[in-house]
């Protein structure tokens, strides 16, 4: 504004060459155009504060609404593109109910129906903002029914703990449209051996995923990931297991930061699995969704969640016991120091 009248000004002490009708014309644009400008500057003035005003409004929304911990996933398999802020640790016990009663592409055979529980304990450090430290050790409970010559039993014991990183390639909470996560893992050899323990395990697997997470002021969540694990070595019992892949997403509305509710669902494909080097036909593709829900306690940053699966789609390659439901349970703490 100032660098136009100051041409004005110049261009005034020039027009005095002009001729009387060339300065009335000079004269007129000239007003002209200075007043479009303060108009166009004062218009700009009044929106920015408008603006600003509604960029508040939203945060004080979300503020209101969201909790720290509001929206989290509660199945055991989902994780999103959240990192954990630098300095603090996420401790989460995860525990999973499978009822494995419902035979599926039955043969006339059968198949060996069993109750499974999983137990997982989720330990996450934020080494910086854009970078976590993750373990998660976990242990396993079968009891299997009794199926042609077999009596009933039961196996158990630790699954082989998954060590890894999270790396935030965008993160919401520092100004980008949507949380992006790397996940870069193994597979520790924590199982044990033995006929009473799950085939199998007792290997070296390393395993990827790229997770994803979108929080809108108005409440909604998104959170979803797809990843495989891929083992490099025979297990317990003679088992070498195969790469397996997961398609994980859930969708939550958060009511307000002490409770929220959605939908959840998980696809798994796996391979068929080897024993003493011959084929065990045991290759799947299922797929498991039903609700969730979250009571949160935002003041002392924790949150209890359950969520109820039923099988949307499940294809075998043999006759299988599978899960009629599963039930997810999960108690988490975020600390701070």
């Amino acid at each position: 504004m100032k660098r136009l009248i100051a041409i004005y000004v110049f261009n005034a002490w020039e027009e005095r060459n002009m001729s009387l009708g060339t300065r009335a014309k000079y004269a007129f644009y000239s007003t002209a155009a200075i007043c479009l400008l303060t108009t166009g500057q004062s218009l700009a003035a009044d929106e920015t504060p408008h603006k600003t005003q509604e960029m508040a409004e939203a945060q004080k929304q979300a503020s209101t609404r969201i909790g720290p911990t509001s929206g989290t996933p509660v199945n055991t398999m989902i994780s999103g593109g959240g990192v954990i802020a630098r300095g603090k640790l996420l401790t989460q016990v995860n525990s999973s109910f499978r009822d494995k009663d419902d035979i599926v592409e039955n043969a006339g055979a059968g198949a060996r129906t069993s109750k499974q529980l999983i137990a997982l304990l989720k330990l996450r450090y934020g080494l910086t903002d854009n970078l976590e430290a993750l373990l998660v050790p976990g242990y396993i409970y079968v009891h299997r029914d009794a199926y042609d010559r077999f009596d009933s039993d039961h196996l158990g014991g630790p699954n082989d703990a998954k060590l890894g990183i999270n790396y935030g390639i965008l993160q919401q909470k520092q100004g980008d449209p949507l949380s992006l996560c790397l996940t870069l893992g193994l597979n520790l050899p924590t199982g044990q051996s033995g006929a009473r323990h799950p085939p199998g395990n007792d290997v070296w697997s390393y395993n990827a995923a790229l997770g994803i997470t979108k929080v809108w002021p108005s409440g909604h969540r998104i959170d979803g990931a797809v990843g495989f694990t891929q083992p490099t070595e025979t297990g317990n019992l003679g088992v070498r297991k195969d790469t397996s892949f997961t398609l994980t997403g859930s969708y939550r509305y958060i009511f307000n930061p002490n409770f929220d509710a959605g939908l959840e669902f998980t696809v798994e494909n796996s391979r068929e699995w080897q024993q003493n080097g011959v084929d065990m036909h045991n290759g799947y593709t299922e797929m498991y969704a039903g609700p969730a829900i979250n009571v949160n306690f935002p003041d002392w940053g924790m949150w209890v969640g359950i969520g109820a699966y039923l099988p949307v789609f499940r294809d075998y390659d043999a006759p299988t016991a599978t899960d009629d439901i599963r039930i997810d349970f999960k108690l988490g703490k975020m600390w701070s120091w």
